[in-house]
């Protein structure tokens, strides 16, 4: 009977968590100095996209180099280009933005991290965020940047539920409504209706009144008349 060999262990899985901390910062640092925003004109090379964002050679052709093994830039001869995995999330203007989603994590989110260890001797959370001051700052910066990651999904909901040609009323109660990101996309599907345009409305709570106002500061407010 043939001895079965038993995979040989290697820390390659190690390293890649060891160097995981790189991607998200380098996305975040990348989006920080509008380096997806400047390449949406065309392919551009590195000196050009200093003079469009006022950062250094040397940083953006780093940067950018490194862009290109995530597979987020493409580079022909000198230029560089976006992807259409960038195009679509990583430049700020675009529906499904992520761009500040990652800037938000570098600077917000890792900063709690990093104090893990002490975290864990003292059982204690390294920010009380459901105190009004900290909590109110940390969570408007949190719902404009996550509204994207549901965006699409949302609206996806309202063409299968048909909502743009409803002719009855249709009312949606959207349950721990986090950023409110469901109820607003589906309202505003219905508000696009002839049957029901100039009829959008707030019925569920001050929470999602203030998260609509968020809303209208992103570029999606073609519904918002």
């Amino acid at each position: 009977m043939a001895k079965t060999e038993e995979p040989k262990v290697t820390p390659e899985r190690l390293m890649q968590f060891g160097f995981a901390y790189a991607p998200p910062l380098i996305i975040g640092a990348a989006a920080a100095n509008k380096v997806f925003d400047t390449l949406t004109s065309g392919a551009k090379n590195v000196e050009e996209v200093s003079r469009k964002t006022g950062a250094s050679v040397r940083g953006l052709r780093a940067i950018m180099n490194a862009l290109v093994g995530l597979e987020l830039l493409k580079k022909s001869g000198d230029k560089y280009a976006l992807t259409p995995e960038s195009e679509a999330f990583l430049v700020s203007n675009k529906p499904g933005t992520l761009a500040g989603f990652f800037s938000m994590n570098r600077m917000r989110m890792m900063q709690q991290w990093m104090e893990l260890d002490e975290i864990v001797r003292s059982g204690r959370p390294a920010e009380a965020r459901n105190q009004e001051g900290p909590g109110t700052e940390f969570f408007s910066e949190l719902v404009e940047n996550i509204i994207p990651m549901s965006y699409g999904s949302a609206e996806a909901l309202a063409e299968h539920l048909k909502l743009a040609d409803a002719t009855n009323q249709v009312r949606v109660l959207d349950l721990a409504s986090g950023s409110g990101i469901w109820g607003i996309a589906l309202d505003a599907k219905i508000a696009a209706s002839a049957s029901h345009r100039g009829r959008l409305g707030w019925h569920d709570s001050d929470n999602q009144t203030h998260h609509a106002k968020i809303w209208r500061r992103r570029p999606f407010q073609i519904y918002w008349r």
